[in-house]
């Protein structure tokens, strides 16, 4: 019984040790990850003419004119104050209409990583309110999406409404 207590420390040692030298990540066969496919997907930005309120209850108009079902809010900026970190103002809507995104996922199922679509209006360091939002058409390139480019030239124009309406 004595050696097994003594014999425990070593034992947890090499193993910890042969651990650390695993990779971070082990290759999938047959797989091309993402990140070699493309760069990220461009990203829309436009400035707010007014406040960031007044930006925020103007998307929040825009996604209900357009049928679009707000699935959630996530107020990063109240998120960071939770853990004593100020980051400014900032909230990332994420919302979405199956009638939209269900064709192109047909088309490529791993479109749903980044799929529903999400705005994110934020105060930059300069105190000045932002909406940024992915261009679809840069999804679209990124998962090399084909035979959908005229519902894709739609959401792109409808998203980029949203934003300019938003922003005020």
């Amino acid at each position: 019984m004595r050696i097994m207590k003594s014999f425990a420390p070593i034992a947890a040692c090499l193993l910890l040790s042969a651990c650390s030298s695993l990779p971070d990540s082990i290759p999938l066969p047959d797989a091309m990850p993402l990140s070699e496919r493309l760069p990220l997907p461009v990203r829309t930005s436009v400035g707010v003419s007014d406040s960031f309120v007044a930006a925020e209850t103007r998307l929040r108009d825009a996604i209900s004119a357009r049928n679009f079902r707000l699935f959630a809010v996530i107020d990063h900026g109240a998120g960071a104050l939770s853990v004593g970190r100020d980051i400014g103002q900032s909230k990332l809507f994420v919302f979405g209409n199956p009638q939209g995104g269900a064709p192109l996922m047909q088309a490529e199922p791993e479109l749903g990583f980044s799929l529903p679509l999400k705005m994110l209006i934020y105060t930059d360091e300069s105190g000045r309110t932002r909406i940024i939002h992915t261009d679809i058409a840069a999804l679209r390139d990124h998962y090399r999406i084909e035979g959908q480019d005229d519902h894709i030239d739609r959401m792109r124009a409808t998203l980029r409404a949203m934003a300019m309406e938003a922003a005020g």
